[in-house]
This record gives structure tokens, C-alpha cells and sequence, in this order.
């Protein structure tokens, strides 16, 4: 939705044509002539018009000022985004191991029969092993096989139902080659599993690590300390080791794991022991060679759900470099040693305004490295050849704004690298938004990423290419939203310039393979088009008006808490910058990177350590998490990372405290009378089943969204409850116990963050 804007004069023509007109009384008397015919008159209709387009031009604020509002509020309108994949490879049992390239070019096609390419992101070992055997132990030292379970493509809790220390997930492999790495793409159930909330992670901790940074003064005597790139940091409670079964045992390994513990869809890489050995486990009888996750301590936040493992898996992208084939003129100087296909090296050229070159001088230069993906020499009487990962898109005319347009639109915007030569000088050029804070000096440029438009400065803001110089651009290009393909698209190799390179030194059976053993088993997803501004600026509202949006939301369902409204209402609404009242900090705990939260509830003046004084100043805010169980608790990692996280988003001159819940046990001792030809055993136990609902922490209470905190257990209610139950008559006696408490008659009193948990109950049916 758009920012609503508001109209700073709302007068028409008409309006403002009767009040000039009414005013004449008032300052000419002796003008007593008010008709149309009257030149005074037209004269007062022309200015009123002028007064009408001169509102309308105020009431109007152009798309580039609503940008530049937008950037300095903290927003920029996205670009196209590629979409992403994972690829896996089954050669056959006799093929080979083989390496492939990062780099790699791999298409399928999409719903109109549209080619659709894309790149590995890293280098991958594809080798002939097959996942056969997965089992899972919960802890107890029992194997259960869940193979046919994968097989079916149904999903499975990789360390049981209630993952504790010791529980772990067992892979069986049949034929790895050891000493190998073996790379395996994970993908788990959700929510909070995929790319965006693993950004949300890494963003998260390099604002925690700065934020811990000392402060420095402008005034420097030691070189700042180099700042480290954003990295995935460890669950915030669960260890999680791999290990390997070998000659010696299990033995551990040291893998590169993205999946942060099995919560987050990524890939696991590790190399295999050299003494890794098959061994028959559990109820799979035949012998396998086993990697297992075991976890070691801590705790998880909900119960982890695997949806699939895919072996020899390689992250793709669908953004593929632009490659340019120039002619080389026959007879043309090439200067230097000749290249290898392949070669990464600095070069300078000259060539027509056609693409074809004049002269050529290899390994010389201060610019850029090329990738030179084919070359053919010229002699006195045949032209040459040289393929670039690069293309010349134009000749400098040292006008002010010259555009130019690059050849395949749309680009992947953080990929372009933009480079003039003039003679024998490279030049570097930056990309910018605009031009606003260009100087004269400045080797700017303005790329428009949908069109491909290259847009150069005026001379006084931003630098023009100089006359004559061949201006050369690296780049990708991507499909945006329409990479996002099904599963089993993506199925061959590309025929492409890079991929002549990249895969030359591959078996010609094993590349024939790659026609055949290539499959994405999950969806291309995330690409999307270049944002709309309207988009952006309801991005920006969102954000914005986000402490607005949920105190109506609280006062439209009159309640002074998020807690005890709908989750998924709630999580609609975008979470604010900081926390200014409880509201604020209750929806910033839901919204916690790497936690899942399914409650909370923020207190003030109330001290967890201290629960029967009033803090002022103090606020409490209890989280439980989404972990199914009679009384779900929040680890002591949950609770540090909880704070950590909203005590830099809390007001100042405020102390926050994080803390589990208190759970009350409440047991209900009834008498019911059936009614006539009713069930004892069937309404005993829907009366259980309804007790035990209504008391849950997480889906019980009067409106289904957990018990509310400190609200208390009435009698009356119980026994409406039990009333309602099909083939009761009527409640014979009833009474109740709380533990810790005792047996009573009345109403059962909670502590403010306390919750109900179900007891034993006991049901005498008359």
C-alpha cells in the first residue's frame, strides 16, 4: 500500500473563482460590474486557474523524491533476485568420482518451454554413492528404521519425537569412496527454515558484534581492527556432532554445516575417514557405511521435521554470466604469450565499434582480469577468435548522459562490474543510484537492472567515457521470478562457452551423463522481480506504522496483550524497529532470528527474581517455545539469545528480563451421571481428552490460545465444560487440585507468569 499523503489545498477552480469574486466587494467597492463579460472578471477566472495548477503541482511528489525519501528512512527498492535450488547428481555405480567446477552451468525449462539456466555456487564432488538405510534414535539407544518412511517421500523427526542428549540420525550409505567429501542437501519443515530466515541470523549476529564493538574516537592512533565477514553462527542451544563409523569406532568429522543443527535448509559437506567401514545396525540387517548426527546437549526450540536428504547435492543459482565471442581482424598485432582456454588474465584491445578487434596485447596492464574462455589466433589471411566473460557494450561519445544498453536484461545488479579502456588505460567504474552526490571527479554510472540501461554522468556531476573508449561490462542475467521452476526442471548440462571450460576435463562418458543423472528434487524458489515503488513504500508503512498497528490491534479486540490473540493475526504484522511498550516487545520476541517462540508475554514492574514486589522500571517478559509437551520450557540458550536480542530493541532507563514460565498442575476429581444409554468408557474419556485440551499451555484456555498467564481456573468453567460433554447429564460433585496447592472446592489462583499444565484426572461415571 501506498504512504497516504495529504492534500495540501483541496480548492478547485470554481472555489477559488467565487472567492476572488466575493472578495471584490470587499476591497474595490466601486467595481460593482461581477458579470462574465467584465475584463476584471477574466481576469480573476485566469488567476483562479493558476492557483488550481499550482495546488495540483503541490499536491503532487515525484516517484524520484519518494525514492530518496525512502533511502533515507533505511529503504531500497529490491532489485530482480535470482531464484535458488539445490541440484543432485546419480552417476552411474561405475562411474568414476569427478569434480564440478563452481561454476557450472546446468538448464531446464519452464511452463512455456523457455530455457532456464543456472550456476553452482561451490565446487562439489560428485561420486556413486547412494543413501540407503536411515534410522533414528531418540535417545533411548533404540533404533527405528525409517528408510521406507524416506523412500515414500513422508517426513521424519531425524532425533525422534522429544530429541534429547544422546538421540541421533543415522545415514547408511552403500559404496562411498573414502577420503572423498560427500555433500548432502537438507530440507526441513518450517516455518523459519529457509534462505530469509537464515539472512535474518547472520544480519542479527554482525549487528550483535558491532554493537559489542568499544567505541571509537575520530581521533585514531592504532589502524581499526579488520572487520570480519558475517558468518552463520551455532545453534543458540543444541550441539550437534557428525561422526563416522570406522575400523576404530565412530569417529568424529569436521563437516561445513549450514542447517544449524537440522533447523535450517542447507547443505552438510564432509570428507570421508579413510578407514570408514560398513556395519550392519539396528533392525537394518544388511552392512552400510554409517555418518550419524548425534546430539550432544542442549535443547531444541520445536521438534526439527526432515522433508528430505539429498545426496551429492550442489546449490544453484539462475543467474549465468554474460559471454562475448569478438572477431579477431586477420593480420591483427597479438602481442604476449597466447592463452589457455580457462585462463584468468589482464589484457588490453582495440577494436571497432562492431566488435571487432584490431590489436591485442596479452598479460600486460594494471586492469581488470578476464576469463578467457576460447582463443584462436589470427594469421596474415584468417581472422581470429577470443571469447571473454565480459561483453562490449559500447564506444564512449564524451557526451553528457550518454546511455547506453547492455545485450541480455534483466541483470542480477550486485554482479556488474563496469570498466572503460582508453588506449592502454583501464578505468573502473561505480555503481551508484543516481547522481545527487556524484562529483565532477567521480567514475559513477546508473544502472537500470530490468532494462540493462548504463547510464553515465553529465560531466559536473558524475564523469562522461571519454571519447572513443570501449566501455566493457561483466555481468549476470537471470529470469528473476520466472527461475522459481518445479521440482525435476533443471535436468542438463548447458551447452555455453563457460561450461566449455569448466567441465573439458571431465570423461566424455561421465559429461554424457550429465544429460541424465541431473535433477533438482526441490523447487527453484526466491526469485522475484525489481520491486514497485508503491511496493517499496508499503514496505516502508509496514515497518513504519508497525507500534501503530498493533496497539489498534489490541484495542479493536480490547485485550492489553498480544498473547491471547490469534498467532497467525499476529505474525502478520510486521514486528517494529524497538520496543516502546509491551505490545512492541511481545511481537519482537515472536519474531526472534534462529528461535521458535509460540508465546509471549511481556509484564511490567514485575521481577522474575522477585515476583511478590513491585519493580518499577523492570520489564518481564515469559517466552515458551514451540515444543509440544505438558509443560514447554525455554532452554537456557533460548532465554539468552531472547534477551540478547530484544535488549538492544528495549527503552532506555528500563531493565529487561526474560524468563520460562511457572507451571501450575491442575488435577479435576469429578462425579458425572450419564445420560441414558450412554458410554462410561467413551465418556470418560472425552471428558479426560477435553480436560486435558482445555488446560494446555499452548492450545488451551477459553478462546484456544494457550491458557491465558495468570488468569485462574474457575470451577464454573470446569464444570460447563464437562456439562457439554456429550451423554453427560448433569456434574454429581467436582473438585480440583493444584500442584504445588492442594485439594479444593473453589477457584484455583495463578501466579501472573504462571500457566496450567493437565494432571491426572479422575472421572466417576454414576
Amino acid at each position: 500500500m501506498p504512504i497516504p499523503l495529504p492534500n495540501l489545498d483541496d480548492r478547485r477552480w470554481n472555489d477559488l473563482f467565487e472567492d476572488g469574486r466575493a472578495n471584490i466587494t470587499r476591497h474595490a467597492p466601486q467595481w460593482t460590474d461581477h458579470n462574465l463579460h467584465d475584463p476584471g472578471i477574466t481576469l480573476i477566472d485566469l488567476y483562479a486557474w493558476l492557483a488550481e495548477m499550482t495546488n495540483y503541482r503541490l499536491n503532487r511528489v515525484p516517484s524520484r523524491h519518494k525514492r530518496k525519501f525512502l533511502e533515507l528512512l533505511g529503504f531500497k527498492i529490491q532489485n530482480p533476485i535470482p531464484a535458488e535450488t539445490v541440484l543432485s547428481f546419480a552417476p552411474a555405480p561405475a562411474t568414476p568420482p569427478f569434480v564440478l567446477t563452481a561454476g557450472s552451468e546446468f538448464e531446464g525449462t519452464d511452463p512455456d518451454q523457455n530455457r532456464v539456466a543456472f550456476r553452482t555456487l561451490r565446487e562439489t564432488t560428485i561420486q556413486p554413492v547412494t543413501l540407503q538405510a536411515i534410522q533414528v534414535d531418540d535417545g533411548s539407544g533404540t533404533l527405528v528404521d525409517r528408510t521406507q518412511d524416506f523412500t515414500d517421500r513422508f517426513s521424519i523427526a531425524p532425533l525422534g519425537g522429544h530429541p534429547a542428549a544422546g538421540a541421533a540420525l543415522y545415514l547408511g550409505f552403500a559404496s562411498p569412496t573414502s577420503g572423498l567429501p560427500i555433500s548432502l542437501g537438507v530440507h526441513v519443515a518450517g516455518p523459519g527454515q529457509d534462505r530469509f530466515e537464515l539472512r535474518r541470523i547472520i544480519a542479527e549476529a554482525a549487528e550483535e558484534a558491532a554493537a559489542c564493538q568499544a567505541v571509537r574516537t575520530r581521533i585514531q592512533c592504532l589502524p581499526s581492527p579488520p572487520m570480519l565477514a558475517p558468518t552463520l553462527p551455532p545453534h543458540h542451544s543444541v550441539q550437534l556432532t557428525w561422526e563416522a563409523w570406522t575400523v576404530a569406532g565412530w569417529t568424529a568429522l569436521s563437516p561445513e554445516d549450514s542447517t544449524r543443527s537440522l533447523t535450517l535448509d542447507g547443505l552438510i559437506e564432509f570428507t570421508l575417514p579413510a578407514n570408514i567401514a560398513s556395519t550392519a545396525l539396528g533392525p537394518v540387517a544388511s552392512p552400510y557405511y554409517y555418518i550419524r548426527g548425534r546430539m550432544i546437549d542442549g535443547a531444541y526450540d520445536a521438534i526439527p521435521i526432515l522433508l528430505d536428504v539429498i545426496v551429492n547435492a550442489a546449490s544453484a543459482e539462475q543467474a549465468v554470466p554474460v559471454t562475448e565471442k569478438f572477431a579477431i581482424a586477420a593480420g591483427s598485432v597479438v602481442s604476449g604469450p597466447a592463452p589457455s582456454a580457462g585462463d584468468l588474465l589482464q589484457l588490453t584491445f582495440s577494436a571497432t565499434a562492431a566488435g571487432v578487434i584490431q590489436a591485442l596485447t596479452f598479460g600486460t596492464g594494471s586492469g581488470p582480469q578476464f576469463r578467457v574462455l576460447d582463443y584462436k589466433a589470427p594469421t596474415g589471411t584468417n581472422s581470429g577468435m577470443l571469447t571473454l566473460d565480459a561483453e562490449l557494450s559500447g564506444i564512449g561519445s564524451g557526451l553528457p548522459w550518454q546511455t547506453i544498453n547492455i545485450r541480455q536484461p534483466q541483470v542480477a545488479a550486485d554482479s556488474v562490474s563496469l570498466f572503460t579502456l582508453a588506449g592502454a588505460v583501464w578505468q573502473q567504474w561505480t555503481a551508484r543510484e543516481d547522481f545527487d552526490s556524484s562529483t565532477p571527479s567521480d567514475f559513477h554510472f546508473v544502472l537500470d537492472a530490468v532494462t540493462g540501461a548504463i547510464t553515465f554522468g553529465s560531466g559536473e556531476r558524475g564523469r562522461t567515457p571519454l571519447d572513443g573508449s570501449m566501455i566493457v561490462v561483466r555481468y549476470q542475467t537471470t529470469y528473476a521470478s520466472r527461475g522459481n521452476v518445479s521440482p525435476g526442471t533443471v535436468s542438463r548440462a548447458r551447452t555455453s562457452p563457460v561450461n566449455d571450460v569448466l567441465l573439458k576435463a571431465l570423461p566424455a562418458a561421465t559429461f554424457d551423463q550429465l544429460k541424465s543423472i541431473t535433477t533438482n528434487r526441490v523447487a527453484a524458489q526466491y526469485g522475484a522481480e525489481r520491486e514497485t515503488l508503491d511496493h517499496a513504500l508499503g514496505r516502508a508503512v509496514e515497518v513504519l506504522h508497525a507500534h501503530e498497528r498493533l496497539v489498534t490491534l489490541a484495542s479493536s479486540l480490547r485485550t492489553t496483550t498480544l498473547d491471547q490473540i490469534d498467532g497467525t493475526v499476529v505474525r502478520a504484522l510486521v514486528a517494529p524497529w524497538r520496543g516502546v511498550n509491551l505490545l512492541d516487545l511481545e511481537r519482537l520476541a515472536l519474531s526472534i532470528p534462529g528461535a521458535r517462540i509460540a508465546r509471549a508475554n511481556a509484564f511490567a514492574t514485575l521481577d522474575a527474581d522477585q515476583p511478590c514486589l513491585v519493580a518499577p522500571g523492570v520489564i518481564t517478559i515469559v517466552i515458551v517455545p514451540e515444543y509440544p509437551v505438558d509443560r514447554p520450557v525455554p532452554s537456557d540458550g533460548l532465554l539468552i539469545r531472547a534477551w540478547q536480542f530484544l535488549n538492544r530493541r528495549r527503552l532506555v532507563a528500563t531493565t529487561l528480563k526474560v524468563t520460562g514460565p511457572i507451571y501450575t498442575q491442575i488435577a479435576v476429581t469429578a462425579s458425572v451421571v450419564l445420560r441414558a444409554g450412554g458410554n462410561p468408557a467413551s465418556v470418560t474419556a472425552r471428558v479426560q481428552t477435553a480436560l486435558g485440551k482445555f488446560l494446555d499451555p499452548l492450545l488451551g484456555g477459553p478462546a484456544g490460545f494457550g491458557w491465558p498467564f495468570g488468569r485462574s481456573v474457575f470451577r464454573s468453567e470446569i464444570l460447563q465444560l464437562i456439562q457439554d460433554i456429550p451423554g453427560v447429564d448433569y456434574v454429581a460433585s467436582l473438585s480440583m487440585q493444584s500442584d504445588p496447592g492442594g485439594s479444593q472446592c473453589g477457584d484455583i489462583a495463578l501466579c501472573p507468569a504462571a500457566l496450567t499444565t493437565s494432571g491426572p484426572h479422575t472421572i466417576e461415571v454414576l
